[in-house]
């Protein structure tokens, strides 16, 4: 990875962190390529950007956004809709490289961690250094992963990331591990404040039910929308949590209005693995390699929405990233041509 000059504001010193919950780490679910990030590993209390930068990122909120969930295009078959290769879909690529294969495949721009972000921060990185890259490489980093719910430290270091960058959507997941049975009034109250304290940047939060959590499903994570009282809180809605979830039933009660992005990806509709997090984070697959019913999922949900391609595969790991963005963005044109 880059590393870039550090800057006299980013050498800060970091707080012991103090996490909700164990982090699920490659050490725990080990992968086929050593040392890349899991998914869900979330922002813990360490935190990085300090309150004078946070004012300062604030300053370029009125910065000229386009508009939510448009795209260019690049992608065939996408039209207006806005791409996204996912967080996920590059564990162990650099920075550089993530924005540098998102642009040459085609996509309007990239996801990006949380935790990633404080990680280079603390390296030496500078907001104005992420900046460079982007430019560089002509794409945005679009959406952020992943905010667990009550977590007030992570959301303020999401709002920074947001404002700095004109990210439009923070992924939001409810907590899988530690403080799991939390209360749903309370989390949408809290979700909704939020919202509302970053709609001068017009942020949006994407709740991504997950099967093994107090938000299992789309219905659910609608009753949570409707607690928020928000309209920049809506939901995700990934194939593998509704195929593995509620199944195919389920989209028939999706609220078109609330949903904020699709993530799409394929997989087997019998677990690999029975377990049900170590599954979703090793065993995906490109589109049109497994048995999801993708062209009923496209039909079943907004046509406009912004799509983020999330393959979270060992194999995939292997693959250099301009060729794994590659091999994604083909196999979304074909899927978008059966639609």
């Amino acid at each position: 990875m880059t590393t870039l000059p550090p800057s006299a504001t980013a050498r800060r010193a970091v707080s012991s962190p103090r996490p909700l919950a164990p982090p699920v780490t490659s050490a725990t679910f080990p992968s086929k390529r050593p040392a890349t990030i899991s998914p869900f590993v979330v922002v813990s209390a360490a935190t990085v950007v300090s309150g004078a930068h946070r004012a300062e990122s604030k300053g370029r909120d009125a910065m000229s956004k386009p508009p939510y969930g448009v795209g260019a295009g690049r992608i065939e078959g996408t039209g207006t809709r806005q791409t996204i290769i996912a967080y996920f879909s590059m564990r162990g690529v650099g920075f550089e490289e993530r924005c540098s294969a998102a642009a040459t495949a085609g996509f309007d721009g990239i996801g990006y961690g949380g935790a990633e972000y404080l990680k280079l921060r603390s390296a030496g990185w500078t907001d104005d250094g992420f900046r460079s890259v982007l430019d560089k490489c002509g794409v945005r980093i679009l959406e952020l992963e992943a905010l667990r719910l009550l977590d007030d430290d992570a959301s303020r270091d999401f709002e920074h990331i947001a404002r700095t960058f004109g990210a439009e959507r923070v992924q939001v997941i409810a907590p899988f591990a530690g403080n799991v049975d939390i209360d749903l009034n309370v989390a949408g109250k809290w979700i909704g404040d939020l919202a509302r304290r970053t709609e001068d940047a017009d942020v949006h939060y994407a709740i991504e039910f997950l099967p093994p959590t107090r938000i299992p499903d789309i219905a659910t994570a609608q009753k949570v929308c409707d607690i928020a009282g928000h309209p920049n809180v809506g939901l995700c809605v990934d194939t593998w949590h509704v195929y593995r979830g509620g199944g195919a039933a389920s989209l028939a009660d999706l609220d078109f209005a609330r949903v904020k992005n699709v993530q799409v990806d394929d997989g087997t509709m019998k677990p690999v693995d029975p377990d049900y997090i170590p599954d979703c984070i090793h065993n995906r697959e490109l589109l049109g390699e497994g048995e999801f019913p993708l062209v009923d999922f496209f039909r079943s949900t907004p046509p406009n929405a912004p799509i983020s391609v999330e393959i979270i595969d060992d194999d995939l790991d292997l693959i250099p990233a301009v060729e794994r963005a590659l091999r994604m963005a083909r196999a979304l044109e074909r899927t978008l041509a059966k639609v």
